[in-house]
């Protein structure tokens, strides 16, 4: 996430930062001509806040070229995007890469639920609310004293450009994409520790027990599951999802080397794609979007075209979700973000008109192999044959 085109925002949200305050500064020195008096209220203002009151002090051609420099990764992009479009005629990729991207998420609504869960994840995901949580409290606190006096603050032009940064990822982040990936607030999320970590050793004498127990919470996260959903690879998850399905897969290749094999992606993939480790060689594949009931039903008569179905659990279901009993908000996730519920493994079972032959289950989430019936009489034809063959 940290060298996508997204990417570029860091760079661009920097650039208007330092624009602003170079017009914020010649507005201050056009407009506002201070008396002595004044002068030494500001100066005093100043004092208090242990940073001049100006973004970055007198503008001068030196510090206009470094500003302008921030311009570079957006003509590098673009120039990659003109290549993009002479090669393919697209300049963001497909039109449904761009439908899914973009024309889909420009709802105001969806906009704005993106948003506050952008803003979610820059500050609380994961146990991240721990750290939030304390450093707003230590907000109330008077800076503390030692032998040097008190303890300085980041700079407050440099803690703006942070924020400046932040928030170009919260809106931007908020207004495109399809998914709302949590790790798509990677490039901010160093920004916020480093914020409120320099608050609590501002402000908290006994800082550092504080900041041990936010590491405790981020080491715990790592192997607990959150209240919420998530996706499997923000956490330890990943490797449950990764024994489930090298299991899965290894007991599908070995027992139905021949068969066509309904599932969705990502086993899809995994199916046929040796290289990724899963398989020894690729199997034919028939893709669904999910193991949701509208999906399976929709391919229940079509159990001709496979032999095997290989479901598993396509996200994290908590047992107790939050909001799970608003209505409003599965309507809005389900128009919005996609969100499904994966039918369980004897559901899918009934439905495809199989049986299931192998299930594992770890944490939360499952893989199962189902056996279509008529691979069954498929076999049990095979070996009459055989039987057949022998005799004569």
């Amino acid at each position: 996430m940290l060298a996508k085109e997204t990417a570029l925002l860091a760079p661009l949200a920097l650039l208007a930062w330092e624009w602003a305050c170079a017009w914020a500064d010649r507005e201050e020195r056009s407009h506002h001509r201070v008396t002595e008096s004044q002068r030494k209220s500001q100066n005093e203002v100043q004092k208090a806040f242990s940073v001049p009151l100006r973004c970055r002090g007198e503008i001068n051609g030196q510090r206009w070229r470094a500003s302008a420099s921030l311009i570079t990764p957006a003509a590098v992009l673009s120039v990659w995007y003109a290549y993009h479009y002479a090669k393919t005629g697209y300049v963001f990729g497909n039109p449904e890469f761009f439908r899914y991207n973009v024309e889909t998420t420009l709802h105001p609504l969806r906009m704005l639920l993106a948003l506050l869960l952008r803003f979610w994840q820059a500050v609380g995901y994961l146990n991240l609310y721990l750290l939030t949580l304390a450093g707003l409290l230590a907000l109330y606190r008077r800076p503390v004293r030692d032998g040097n006096g008190e303890r300085p603050r980041i700079a407050l032009n440099v803690q703006l450009a942070f924020l400046a940064v932040i928030l170009a990822y919260v809106v931007a982040m908020a207004v495109v994409g399809g998914a709302v990936l949590a790790r798509y607030m990677l490039p901010v999320a160093p920004l916020v520790i480093i914020i409120w970590v320099s608050t609590l050793w501002r402000r908290v004498r006994r800082w550092r027990p504080v900041v041990a127990m936010v590491l405790l919470a981020f080491v715990i996260g790592l192997f607990v599951n959150p209240p919420y959903g998530f996706s499997f690879e923000d956490n330890l998850a990943y490797r449950d999802y990764i024994l489930l399905h090298q299991r899965a897969e290894e007991f599908v290749e070995a027992r139905y080397p021949m068969a066509r094999v309904l599932t969705a992606w990502p086993a899809s993939d995994e199916l046929t794609h040796p290289y990724l480790g899963y398989v020894t060689r690729p199997m034919r594949v028939v893709r669904i979007e999910d193991f949701s009931a509208e999906q399976l039903l929709a391919v229940a008569d079509a159990r001709s075209a496979f032999e095997v179905a290989l479901v598993f659990s396509t996200k994290y279901e908590p047992p107790h979700p939050w909001l799970e009993h608003w209505p409003a908000w599965q309507q809005w996730k389900t128009r919005f973000f996609g969100y499904h519920r994966d039918l369980p493994p004897a559901a899918a079972a009934e439905i495809l008109g199989g049986k299931l032959v192998h299930m594992e289950t770890r944490d939360g989430q499952w893989a199962a192999v189902v056996e279509i019936e008529h691979i069954v009489e498929a076999e049990d034809w095979t070996n009459q044959r055989d039987d057949y063959l022998s005799i004569r």
